[in-house]
Parts: C-alpha cells; sequence; structure tokens
C-alpha cells in the first residue's frame, strides 16, 4: 500500500466530513421531496446507521474485501451523483450508496493500515503526512468550490476521480493473514436497531430541514417508540462484550459530545445569528481541529507523558463542551472537540486493535459503531430536551423547529433559553460519564499507554 498512500490517506481521512457538505450544498438544488432535502436526509440517515445494517448479516468478511467492495459503492455513488442533472433520482441513488459507504470506509481502512504495520512494519514517512495535508488542502476547496458553481454535478466527478485514485491504490495491498469464519448468521437485534435508528435520524434530520408540523408529532412518537425498545433490549438481551469496556464507553461518550457540539452549534447559529456564522464559527473551527489532530495530535499528548491520553482528553473535553456554551467562545469549544475527538478515535482505534488477537480484523468496526450509537442516543436526548423545555415555556411545537433553523424569529430569546437549558443537561450527563469513566480508567488501566 505504498503508491498513492499519501493521496489515500487524505481523501479517506476527508469522507467523514466532505460527502455531507456536498449534500448539504448541492441537494437542495434539484426539486425533490421535502423541499429538495431528501437527498441530505437520506445520506444523512444511512450515514449513521449503515454499521448497523452491516453488523446484522454474520457473515466475516475479510475487511481488505470490504474496503474495496465499499469503495466501489463509493465511487459508484459519486458517479449517481454526477448523473442528477438529467433526473433527480440519481442523487438519492448517490445519497444511499454514498451513506452506507461513508459510514463504514474510515474504520476500514484505518484497519488495513493497522495490518500494514502489524504484518508487514511498514508506515508512512514524515513527508507522505505533509503530502497528505496538501493533498486535503487542494481537493476540499475545489471540490466544494465546484459544488458551489453553475454545474455542481461536477464536484461529484472530482470526488468519484479522488476515490477510484484511493481504489487502484488499495487494490495492490496485500492479503492480511487474517483468518475469517464462513458461517453465516443473521443478527436480528442489529437488523432492528438498524431500522429504528434509520427511521428516528430520517425524522429527525426532516424535522430539522423542513416545515412540515406532521413531523414534529413523528420525532415525538419515534423518539419514545425507539426509547422503550432499546430498555427492552438492554433488559432482555446479554452482550457478549469482545473489547475491553473503557473502549465501548469512551468511543459512546465521543460520539455524545461530537454530536452534542455538532447539534447545539448548528441550532445556535441558526436561531440567533446566520446560516454564514455556522459555516465559519462552527464548522470550519471544528473541522480545522480535526484535520490539525491527524498531523499533530501524538506531538501534543506526548506533552503530557505522567498522565493517561484518555484522562489528557477528557480534561479537553469538559473545556470543549463548556467553551461551546459561551457564544463568544464557541469556536474554540469547536475546534477543541474537533482536534480532541479525533485523537480518542485514534487512541482507542489503537487499544481496541491491539487489545485481541483473534478480533483485529473487525475490532475497530465494531468500536466505530459503538460512537454512531452515542451520537444517536445524544440526539434523542437532545431533541427530548428542547421539546420539553419548549412546551414548559409554552412555544408552540409547530414553532420549535422554525426557530431552530432561523426561519422565524418571533421565539428568538425563547429558544436561546431553551437551548441553554438542554446543553446544562446534556453537558451534565456528558460531565457525569466522563467523570465516572476517568475514574474508572485510574483504578483499573493504569498500564495503557
Amino acid at each position: 500500500m505504498t503508491k498513492y498512500n499519501y493521496f489515500t490517506y487524505a481523501i479517506m481521512n476527508t469522507i467523514i466530513f466532505l460527502p455531507y457538505f456536498l449534500f448539504t450544498i448541492i441537494g437542495n438544488t434539484y426539486h425533490t421531496i421535502l423541499n429538495g432535502w431528501f437527498p441530505l436526509i437520506i445520506f444523512y440517515a444511512f450515514q449513521n446507521t449503515g454499521t448497523f445494517l452491516i453488523n446484522s448479516f454474520g457473515k466475516k468478511v475479510n475487511t481488505r474485501e470490504l474496503l474495496l467492495g465499499f469503495l466501489i459503492l463509493a465511487i459508484v455513488g459519486a458517479i449517481c451523483g454526477a448523473l442528477a442533472p438529467f433526473s433527480t433520482i440519481w442523487i438519492e441513488l448517490s445519497a444511499l450508496f454514498m451513506g452506507i459507504a461513508v459510514s463504514i470506509l474510515l474504520p476500514l481502512y484505518t484497519t488495513t493500515k493497522y495490518h500494514e504495520k502489524h504484518f508487514y512494519r511498514t508506515t508512512m514517512k514524515s513527508k507522505h503526512y505533509l503530502f497528505a495535508l496538501l493533498t486535503i488542502i487542494i481537493i476540499v476547496p475545489l471540490t466544494l468550490f465546484t459544488a458551489n458553481s453553475n454545474h455542481p454535478s461536477l464536484a461529484f466527478v472530482i470526488y468519484g476521480v479522488a476515490l477510484s485514485i484511493c481504489y487502484i491504490s488499495l487494490r495492490r495491498m496485500p492479503k492480511y493473514p487474517i483468518a475469517k469464519s464462513h458461517s453465516f448468521h443473521f443478527s436480528s437485534s442489529s437488523f432492528i436497531l438498524f431500522i429504528l435508528f434509520t427511521l428516528l435520524l430520517f425524522v429527525i434530520k426532516a424535522t430539522r430541514e423542513t416545515n412540515f408540523q406532521i413531523l414534529t408529532v413523528l420525532l415525538i412518537v419515534s423518539i419514545l417508540i425507539t426509547m422503550t425498545v432499546l430498555t427492552l433490549m438492554i433488559i432482555k438481551s446479554k452482550i457478549h462484550l469482545q473489547l475491553p469496556r473503557f473502549i465501548y464507553f469512551f468511543s459512546f461518550i465521543q460520539g455524545m459530545i461530537v454530536n452534542f457540539y455538532l447539534l447545539y452549534g448548528t441550532f445556535f447559529a441558526l436561531s440567533q445569528k446566520s446560516s454564514t456564522y455556522a459555516i465559519y464559527n462552527i464548522y470550519m473551527p471544528y473541522g480545522l481541529g480535526i484535520i490539525l489532530s491527524l498531523f499533530i495530535g501524538n506531538k501534543i499528548i506526548s506533552y503530557f507523558k505522567q498522565c493517561h491520553p484518555l484522562s489528557v482528553i477528557n480534561i479537553a473535553f469538559v473545556l470543549g463542551v463548556l467553551f461551546t456554551v459561551i457564544p463568544w467562545t464557541i469556536s474554540i469549544g469547536g475546534f477543541l472537540i474537533g482536534f480532541f475527538s479525533s485523537l480518542q478515535a485514534v487512541k482507542l482505534n489503537r487499544f481496541a486493535y491491539d487489545a485481541t488477537d483473534s478480533f483485529k480484523d473487525s475490532s475497530l468496526l465494531l468500536r466505530s459503531s459503538w460512537a454512531k450509537l452515542g451520537s444517536i442516543i445524544n440526539q434523542m436526548c437532545f431533541f427530548f430536551f428542547i421539546l420539553l423545555s419548549s412546551f414548559i415555556n409554552h412555544i408552540p411545537l409547530n414553532e420549535v423547529f422554525l426557530a431552530l433553523s432561523g426561519k422565524t424569529f418571533y421565539y428568538k430569546n425563547q429558544i436561546y433559553t431553551d437551548l441553554k437549558t438542554t446543553a446544562i443537561l446534556i453537558i451534565t450527563i456528558i460531565g457525569c460519564l466522563l467523570l465516572f469513566g476517568s475514574w474508572k480508567l485510574k483504578r483499573t488501566h493504569k498500564n495503557i499507554n
């Protein structure tokens, strides 16, 4: 995996946010249902739940084969997006294919990188990381600029070419000596979670982006049904943990924190400021944090050798969420959360991969699933609290999301109060989880480096 490895590294690490921006910018330029937001809603739902669908099928396919297969699916999605000017069905198919592929590609790619180091002792050189940074600096603005042009579908062409180069590079990687099971087992619980979470996230995203009042009622019903089913599944099922507990725990919290920042930041910007503020003060600091973390994250954490790396990250998370709820420091909070969430993902991936010999090939995908679970649970809590707070303050439910998305400023001050209340409740939950996790980590995992 040496040829174009810096290019592949760059593209794979932009796949967690660049396709989302593409569908945000391009999706509503076509006349689809739900006021043009249908492609983005499809992508968003499947991006967050695709791993649960894949985990439903117990056939153990080698990570190398999965990576190449889902990369082809992403390329097909890009081709469909390029055909959008001919029919809106193409942009919707693109959202479906890209959503499923994006949900799984990064953990699969990271696993192959670990295999490469573990079995063949080969890693990227320092100059390759610099080339990767330059690639990101070129590809991301070029793609987004094209998406904002008079021919937005060409952005999918550019992205499809980039993904094709990645496929050519990754196809040459060796076959790793990882055993796989040829037995097939369908996991009904994982499939039920996929169905529930997909419907829930579809309704959540549709409620946020459109002004259809019936969706607010569906959202409340969906949250209650999902919470009930989850409770029953937890009570009746026995979870077999194949990795150390702290990996699941901190992956879950990471998903909660990232989702909290993006939800709160987006709603604060749209309801109190503007969409431009959201781009430059919410998303850009967060994205810069992620990118810089890929290149200097380990150097920063090395200055705190006397502390466990996850404890240092937890402190940064606390500062990040606190800065998020202060209007003049929200960008600093976004940068901290982007930087340290990316760094934590790297650390947890390493711990998960090293924790077992028999489960290396699937360890990162499982860890990623728990981060997605934390993100989904946070969304449920966030919307439950915001709707409850708005109900107490006598704001009509059908007006809540109009105010949050900046479509009306009639309830601007009340919505800001409800956002603050919701943020305090979520931060309290996150803070308690971080304190408990740090305490437990200090007691039971002192020797993890």
